[in-house]
């Protein structure tokens, strides 16, 4: 009995998959209940962090989904998703990924949002080659929110990656993890954009890709929700 209910709380904490979502760069499974983010919502945080923010990179990401629908839009938890185009990566840069130091590229930018995020750190990429996905943990303690813990999983692409990042308050992140995982591994991108091996992958690192910039916006993920506050605040 007592195995049966651990059973229906994992089956219950994982969610139900019940909407296929495609877009013309992937196709994912959506949980049950979780919501598509509306892309004028994205257009205008996307707007207002360039407004607010004082660093001169800023992601914008494609879509986004979340676990209700809104308003309000961009509540934890929810999950990003962001095409990038920065070249295709040779199957030599994903191997050597763990030695790639990304807390570097977020320490370079600290002074840019050391008012929003008091700490933040990002563990080792590792490239799980038999499902092509890189995933990445980060952890960031964002200002007037608390601890927000993230997983990212980033799709290699022929043109550059196709990345999904989910992000939960730290004390929900143990109940949506199993959500993130599935919504990431459930992503089949489209065959034009399917990664191929190539016969120049074994020769070193040909790629131009700049890995460090992943961790940087991976981080910059876990900080929609400050800017999410500042744009309402204005609005109201």
């Amino acid at each position: 009995m007592r195995q049966l209910l651990v059973l229906f709380a994992c089956v219950a904490a994982s969610g139900a998959f019940a909407a296929e979502v495609s877009k013309p760069e992937l196709t994912l499974d959506a949980p049950d209940g979780w919501v598509e983010v509306p892309s004028a919502v994205l257009q205008a945080f996307y707007d207002e962090l360039k407004r607010q923010t004082p660093l001169g990179q800023v992601p914008k990401y494609d879509y986004a989904f979340q676990a209700a629908a809104g308003p309000p839009w961009l509540s934890y938890p929810y999950v990003l998703v962001k095409i990038t185009p920065g070249g295709r990566p040779s199957e030599h840069d994903l191997e050597t990924l763990p030695g790639i130091d990304l807390n570097s590229k977020v320490r370079e930018q600290r002074d840019g949002w050391s008012n929003l995020m008091k700490d933040t750190a990002l563990g080792q990429m590792r490239y799980d080659k038999a499902a092509n996905v890189v995933w990445l943990s980060s952890k960031s303690d964002v200002v007037g929110i608390g601890p927000v813990t993230g997983l990212s999983g980033m799709i290699p692409t022929e043109q550059g990656f196709v990345e999904l990042h989910g992000y939960a308050k730290e004390p929900d992140f143990p109940q949506y993890l199993p959500t993130f995982e599935k919504v990431i591994q459930s992503a089949r991108v489209a065959p034009a954009l399917a990664y191929r091996p190539h016969w120049t992958d074994k020769l070193g690192p040909l790629s131009h890709f700049d890995f460090k910039e992943l961790g940087f916006v991976v981080v910059l993920g876990a900080l929609i929700g400050v800017f999410v506050s500042l744009y309402r605040r204005k609005k109201a």
